[in-house]
């Protein structure tokens, strides 16, 4: 049985931490270890994870002075000793099975590098459907990519805490979350790995529980402004660009161009969208933004490849679900109120 480093980053969390630690500390996999790094936290937290710390010689404490969760992920990773690499956030929680399936996922074939699971995600206290994308199965790091290109920015893909990754790799590569890109950072850190990759398992089953935001995403969104706007295009060029290096190494680039540049069609389209319906700004803003999106070099490739009547019907099927996302959202909130 080899050792499972879990990293779990924490951040003004007092009121969910305890959950998510007291939930990896009863996994049936029992030889693990719980990576906690505190980030400079003012709400009690960093004194709450000493605590249980003192009570269970699995968890591992540190503390820094506030960096930001790829810093603190960083110094997590600095500090782990096992084999196997997993993470957690700290409002979430996991299935006492989370670490024996990931492993045993891992295992099953001596070329397999990381696994994948699927997860709830928990809206206000209800389960608020997501969509599967990847079937059961050893699949090669190829084909994995390839299946990233049906929404390389969701969830599913994105994130590191529903994944396992073997540390010699991580080591051996020097690889790191990325200081200098504030959104997306995990998703760069999977494609740095799978460069390194041979075979990817999927487990098709919810073994971890994705807890929503306490704030509300539509009062983020109408809140947004044009410099968040701004740096969000500015972090996804620097994404891109790995996700294109990535793809160039595994050959597949040429092949499927198109699809690599749909991440700035559907960028373009949840855009439009939001100007259309969300964001809150003076009409001067809004020309200036689109005037922007459209000097950038990436939707200026992906706009001559793809022709002006798919990017319309991209809008139109985006526009259909946000509005039943929103309904079913504003549903559950509601019925957490009663």
């Amino acid at each position: 049985m080899k050792l499972v480093s879990i990293i779990v980053p924490a951040y003004n969390c007092i009121s969910s931490i305890e959950r998510c630690i007291i939930s990896l500390l009863g996994q049936s996999y029992e030889k693990i270890e719980i990576i906690i790094v505190d980030d400079g936290s003012t709400d009690g937290t960093g004194d709450k994870c000493l605590n249980m710390a003192l009570g269970d010689k699995r968890i591992k404490f540190y503390s820094v002075e506030h960096r930001g969760v790829s810093e603190v992920r960083n110094e997590g990773l600095r500090h782990a000793s096992g084999e196997y690499i997993m993470f957690a956030d700290a409002d979430d929680y996991v299935k006492n099975s989370f670490v024996m399936q990931m492993v045993a996922a891992l295992e099953a074939d001596p070329d397999c590098d990381m696994a994948v699971c699927n997860y709830e995600r928990v809206v206000y206290g209800g389960l608020y459907p997501i969509r599967t994308f990847t079937d059961d199965g050893m699949i090669s790091k190829e084909d994995y990519l390839i299946q990233t290109l049906k929404d390389p920015g969701h969830h599913y893909f994105g994130v590191l805490w529903n994944k396992i990754f073997k540390r010699s790799i991580i080591s051996e590569n020097a690889i790191s979350l990325k200081k200098d890109i504030t959104l997306g950072e995990d998703f760069v850190f999977s494609l740095n790995y799978l460069k390194f990759a041979a075979k990817v398992n999927i487990i098709n089953d919810k073994l971890y529980f994705y807890c929503y935001q306490k704030n509300d995403t539509l009062s983020r969104i109408i809140n947004k402004s044009l410099k968040d706007c701004e740096n969000e295009m500015h972090n996804r060029n620097k994404i891109f660009d790995n996700y294109v290096e990535t793809m160039k190494k595994a050959g597949l680039y040429d092949r499927m161009k198109k699809r690599i540049y749909h991440y700035w069609i559907v960028f373009l389209v949840r855009q439009r969208y939001s100007l259309n319906a969300e964001y809150r700004w003076k009409r001067e803003e809004k020309h200036f933004w689109i005037r922007k999106m459209h000097e950038n070099t990436n939707i200026k490739t992906a706009l001559t490849i793809y022709k002006r009547g798919e990017v319309q019907l991209e809008y139109m099927a985006f526009a259909i679900v946000q509005t039943i996302k929103n309904i079913m959202k504003k549903t559950l909130k509601s019925i957490k109120r009663q």
